[in-house]
């Protein structure tokens, strides 16, 4: 960390303690918040939006047509030192103790885990990444979390592609372990499916065989709000600098007419900038295609023209920039702009796929 980002994070650091930040006002203006984030949807492997695959991640889920597209992510912090990690017993702004507060407050034991990233979908449904050691050829794991109906799903989702089943013992419950088929002699893809304080969660680890996944799946450990959040990384967008970040995002994008950044949904919450980036992007892309494809249909072949002008640029957008050194986001959003004058994808109407790879309506861009 940088002197001059370290100058930040302290400048912005919130002076309440966690018991008065508890106390606030901000039931009313959560709820409103969460509305506006998401309506309610599935959460195991949902028929909505694919999953953004980042290049570095272990864990992909498939993707729409060929084509990866976004899924929100959340994850907070607040005075951070040089580690990334915040000291305990710092004060918390409201926004984190409540994100921590609706996650199940769970961590992996061993010093030599960390979280590296802290994920909300909406107050119910969230993940989180666990990695061990450095960044490069490191083991990793993910734990996932969701309403407390519906398992029954995720087990017939998870038992149809497993070569083993198994049970494991797990905070004081019986997990459901699945080794999925494939994978290499001392690196099997292994998840577990159990219900713990009123959610399902799903942990999943590459492990040597099913007796080192399930000694990992035991050191999950159960811990208090202050511990939680010092364990969150710093590669995050606080809540206070939410807006100078989307207004910097937005900077070398031309904008559809009538663009208002209050129009981006989820931009509210805080994200790991590559999140936030995708949510950014993706509300412009949607709000062009939009014009584009009501000038289609109206015969409008100016503003057809000047969407499809303003799409092409979409490779020249810093952030996508910068993003596509880390994920694939970019590269399906320069393949949609590169169809729009044929108007097709893969031989269908470009904007059926469009619409749930970019995750438009939860934009809220309705598209056709």
């Amino acid at each position: 960390m940088t002197h001059d980002q370290l100058q930040k994070l302290l400048t912005a650091a919130n002076p309440f303690t966690a018991e008065r930040a508890r106390e606030l006002p901000v039931a009313d203006a959560q709820d409103e918040l969460v509305k506006a984030v998401m309506a309610e949807r599935q959460f195991a492997r949902p028929a909505g939006p694919v999953p953004l695959v980042r290049r570095r991640r272990v864990f992909t889920r498939v993707a729409l047509a060929g084509a990866a597209a976004a899924i929100v992510l959340v994850a907070l912090l607040s005075l951070w030192d040089d580690s990334g990690n915040q000291g305990s017993g710092t004060a918390w702004a409201a926004e984190q103790v409540r994100f921590a507060e609706a996650s199940p407050l769970l961590l992996l034991g061993g010093t030599e885990w960390r979280v590296e990233y802290a994920d909300e979908q909406s107050e119910e449904m969230g993940e989180m990444r666990f990695r061990r050691g450095p960044a490069t050829g490191a083991s990793s794991a993910e734990l996932h979390w969701g309403r407390g109906g519906g398992i029954d799903r995720w087990l017939e989702d998870r038992a149809a592609s497993a070569a083993r089943t198994t049970t494991a013992p797990v905070l004081g419950t019986t997990a459901h372990v699945y080794q999925y088929e494939g994978g290499t002699p001392g690196h099997r893809d292994i998840t577990a499916l159990f219900r713990y304080d009123g959610r399902v969660l799903e942990f999943r680890a590459g492990a040597a065989d099913l007796d080192a996944f399930k000694a990992l799946l035991a050191t999950l450990k159960p811990v208090d709000t202050d511990t939680w959040l010092s364990a969150m990384p710093a590669s995050v967008i606080k809540t206070r600098d939410r807006g100078s970040t989307i207004t910097e995002m937005l900077r070398g994008i031309p904008l559809p007419p009538g663009f208002d950044p209050e129009d981006i949904k989820g931009g509210g919450l805080t994200k790991d900038r590559y999140q936030l980036g995708a949510t950014v992007t993706g509300t412009v892309a949607c709000q062009w295609f939009k014009r584009w494809s009501d000038a289609r249909k109206a015969g409008d072949r100016v503003k057809e023209r000047e969407a499809t002008a303003a799409m092409a640029t979409a490779k020249d957008w810093p952030i996508l920039e910068e993003m596509a050194k880390e994920g694939a986001y970019p590269d399906v959003m320069f393949a949609f702009a590169a169809a729009m004058p044929s108007g097709e994808w893969d031989g269908r109407p470009l904007i059926g796929d469009v619409n749930p790879a970019l995750g438009c309506e939860e934009r809220g861009v309705d598209l056709p």
